[in-house]
């Protein structure tokens, strides 16, 4: 199966380069293809067969918006499409799990995943982050946009789970993504107000106005993952087996 990952983006340099990094790491990358999709002005590039960078302002509205264009601009081909947040860590058998366990269910996700403050204290819980989410290509396109106006990303996620079509798999130690918290990256979640969509097309645009960290040649580096890895296991040791421990080690490479 071929799977898409598309990453939105907007002014977030560094941590676009961190995103970048997990990607070109996987161990499922010979079936796997990234969009960056930047909505800044200052454009991005990058030369990857496997990556693709679209330069382009985001349309109008809400999150569902963006995410509706991001689909629009996945390959026609592809079988499966993830949503791979550009302020989170995807371990590199990330990839493999879902491809792995996807099965025959329209959308999948990891029971549990990593939470991280301030790159440093983690915890591991069941939760619904989007951005570990995969979906089936033709379930995700022919999705609507237009119901549950309250849900402040693509209402899929909350379709999918009132049908009872996700699937899960719980791995414990070896769950592979980590949402990242207070590590000095704007979070739109953090944006409240009412749940309206023009509140919630204000709070993109305030976001993105917070979102300076821009290169004037826009030329993406991955970034060397070492330091985040060793931040990983140094918080998640003693909280997890000694072989689980082990192992994500050595699928770390240190």
């Amino acid at each position: 199966m071929q799977i898409d990952c598309l990453m939105g983006t907007s002014g977030r340099f560094s941590i676009a380069c961190e995103a970048l990094a997990c990607f070109l790491h996987q161990t499922a990358l010979s079936q796997a293809t990234l969009l960056i999709y930047n909505q800044h002005p200052t454009p991005l590039h990058f030369n990857h067969p496997r990556v693709r960078v679209v330069n382009e302002a985001a349309p109008r509205g809400s999150l569902r918006f963006i995410r509706q264009r991001m689909h629009e601009l996945a390959r026609p081909s592809t079988d499966l499409i993830h949503w791979w947040d550009d302020d989170d860590l995807y371990l590199p058998w990330h990839l493999e799990q879902c491809l792995d366990h996807i099965g025959t269910s329209v959308a999948w996700k990891p029971a549990s995943s990593w939470i991280s403050m301030n790159n440093e204290a983690f915890s591991r819980h069941v939760n619904t982050f989007e951005g570990s989410w995969v979906f089936r290509s033709d379930y995700l396109m022919a999705a609507p946009v237009d119901t549950h106006p309250e849900y402040t990303d693509h209402p899929v996620i909350r379709q999918t789970e009132e049908a009872k079509l996700l699937a899960t798999t719980e791995f414990g130690g070896c769950a592979s993504y980590i949402y990242r918290w207070a590590n000095g990256a704007e979070h739109v979640s953090a944006y409240r107000g009412p749940c309206t969509e023009p509140a919630q097309e204000a709070n993109l645009v305030a976001w993105r106005s917070r979102s300076n960290d821009v290169r004037d040649d826009g030329e993406l580096a991955p970034a060397d993952l070492a330091p985040r890895w060793r931040e990983y296991l140094e918080g998640t040791r003693g909280q997890i087996s000694e072989t689980e421990w082990l192992l994500n080690r050595k699928g770390l490479g240190l």
